[in-house]
């Protein structure tokens, strides 16, 4: 009974999370740049119930294995406004936070903020830095009447960067990124093609996502039945005279 008890509890662990992942995925459908979350599940471990039958092998229920960021096509759309950068393939923008942490977005809606040097300098929406190919800040180069001196000059400047595997870097929150042993080591590529002046939208697909928001609510009715069901059998048992 409490292996079952135990299996169903598991199942609605993460089935609770996978609600969570696929509710997030809709909440940011208008997030720029924003990749779609799949949580990724495995069977827990299994025993063996009677050593002369080593086949009969119980089950423990599931958990969440991984998130996969999944890089589904998306598409553009034209702003004309010269800090805004899209990339066209499965690069990340490099931004740096006031720590000096280094993390990676799809979001090129940047903007210009000075610091107590006088200096501008580029800086993502939340207020990081962004990082050049070397990884150094953005220094906005200023004509003497106040203007931007280049705008075509300062879209080189942005860097551009890859992973060895796109697909195991680590989603952290705030549409940031950040580098694990799966996804590898990260290079700049000034290869990949930048866009100035469009931004890339969420790839978020709305009905896919209610698709499966809809079949994990309904496996997570599942298990909660298997608990329940459970508990009413143990409970029968501890009954029995």
């Amino acid at each position: 009974m409490n292996i079952a008890f135990h299996t169903g509890k598991s199942a609605m662990i993460a089935q609770a999370q996978a609600l969570s992942i696929y509710g997030n995925n809709i909440a940011n459908i208008n997030t720029t740049g924003y990749q779609t979350i799949r949580p990724s599940f495995a069977d827990c471990l299994y025993s063996v119930q009677r050593r002369t039958e080593a086949d009969w092998q119980t089950g423990h229920g599931t958990y969440i294995q991984k998130t996969d960021v999944m890089f589904n096509e998306s598409h553009f759309y034209y702003t004309d406004r010269p800090l805004d950068f899209a990339i066209a393939g499965e690069g990340f923008f490099a931004v740096q936070d006031r720590y000096g942490d280094v993390n990676y977005t799809r979001d090129g809606a940047f903007a210009m903020t000075q610091a107590d040097t006088g200096e501008w300098y580029l800086v993502s929406d939340s207020g990081e830095y962004v990082l050049d190919y070397n990884g150094n800040r953005i220094v906005v180069p200023f004509n003497e009447d106040g203007t931007v001196a280049d705008f075509d000059e300062l879209a080189g400047m942005v860097g551009v960067f890859e992973f060895e595997n796109p697909y195991g870097i680590e989603a952290i929150g705030t549409n940031r990124y950040a580098a694990t042993d799966r996804s590898g080591a990260v290079t700049a590529n000034e290869n990949l093609d930048k866009l100035q002046g469009v931004l890339i939208v969420s790839n978020v697909e709305l009905s896919d996502q209610m698709i499966k928001l809809i079949e994990t609510q309904r496996s997570y009715q599942i298990s909660s039945r298997v608990v329940t069901t459970s508990d009413e059998f143990t409970r029968i048992a501890n009954n029995l005279r």
